[in-house]
């Protein structure tokens, strides 16, 4: 018996480019949460894509770009999940720092891989992308179907 792997269904995408500015951060939470708001997703799992959000393009503007350079955030729906990206002009991965236990940086991907089901990091055409995958629950934002 041959197993077969389904291809899942992608539902919706959006993506947009933002200036490396610590102010692009919450403009980037503010287009995401409206995204999510516009295909009905809601809830803890859309606050912990809001988090995720905040927590990957922090990084990206504070390790990997240069002041002015961009931050490109991209949110795909997908038969079941949701998967969030962010992708920064820096392809070299850098390596864990020491987590200090009473400062206020350097737990970031520490949260994301708290309250993501699923991530990782690739490395295409000169750029890096963190990538975090979130479950939705059953039936939310599912495009109606007519009959």
């Amino acid at each position: 018996m041959v197993a077969v792997r389904q291809r899942r269904q992608c539902l919706r995408v959006w993506e947009m480019t933002f200036t490396a500015w610590p102010a692009s951060v919450g403009l980037a939470r503010r287009q995401v949460m409206a995204r999510l708001a516009d295909w009905g997703l809601q809830g803890s799992r859309a606050d912990d894509l809001l988090i995720i959000c905040s927590e990957l393009v922090t990084n990206a503007i504070e390790h990997a770009s240069e002041p002015g350079g961009d931050v490109q955030v991209r949110l795909q729906e997908v038969d079941g999940d949701c998967r969030l990206e962010v992708s920064d002009p820096r392809p070299d991965l850098l390596p864990p720092r020491h987590l200090v236990v009473r400062g206020e940086n350097g737990r970031g991907l520490l949260l994301v891989r708290s309250l993501a089901d699923d991530m990782d990091v690739a490395t295409t055409k000169g750029r890096k992308t963190v990538w975090a995958r979130v479950l939705l629950p059953a039936g939310s934002g599912r495009p109606e179907v007519a009959a």
